[in-house]
């Protein structure tokens, strides 16, 4: 299993970012999305770019990064192209036991929840789903819904997911 079947519950475990914030996911209230990214994979990379794109689309939306690399190799990830890159998102780095309690296996993999369970849930570089994640988040927060991902951005349907790197 890469993603955990819509309606379920997240597993009960608190994840600590970097920077010491801290989510107890058997307590999730509102729409939350969790993303499991490898610094390395190109499917990853593009799943963050548009991410923080939808961060952009609806500000309150809180969405997590979990990293399965280690702790320097997902601070150099974070503070890469020219500045900090993800500044201000949670980043949870060497997060293989976040990975592993989900049963994910491989990176992408994207879990957006709502009231508590999961909504949508997807690997890989998906655009028909990336697109679906915004327009769910958009609706939850009552924000105007935009295509996420464009006919324009000159981007594939799909990019596979690559194994995590987790044993």
């Amino acid at each position: 299993m890469n993603v955990l079947p819509k309606g379920a519950e997240p597993p009960s475990i608190t994840l600590t970012a970097a920077d010491g914030r801290q989510l107890d996911l058997a307590n999730l209230e509102g729409p939350l999305v969790l993303a499991f990214i490898h610094p390395n994979v190109a499917a990853s990379r593009n799943v963050v770019g548009y991410l923080r794109k939808l961060h952009d689309m609806v500000p309150d939306l809180p969405i997590w990064f979990v990293s399965s690399v280690d702790e320097a190799e997902t601070e150099r990830y974070v503070r890469s192209y020219l500045g900090d890159y993800l500044e201000g998102y949670p980043v949870v780095p060497a997060g293989c036991q976040v990975l592993q309690a989900f049963g994910a296996t491989h990176v992408p993999t994207v879990h957006y929840f709502e009231e508590g369970k999961v909504n949508l849930a997807f690997t890989g570089f998906h655009k028909l789903s990336l697109n679906t994640l915004a327009e769910r988040a958009a609706a939850a927060f009552e924000a105007r819904a935009k295509q996420l991902v464009a006919d324009l951005d000159n981007k594939g349907e799909y990019e596979l997911a690559e194994p995590s790197g987790c044993e």
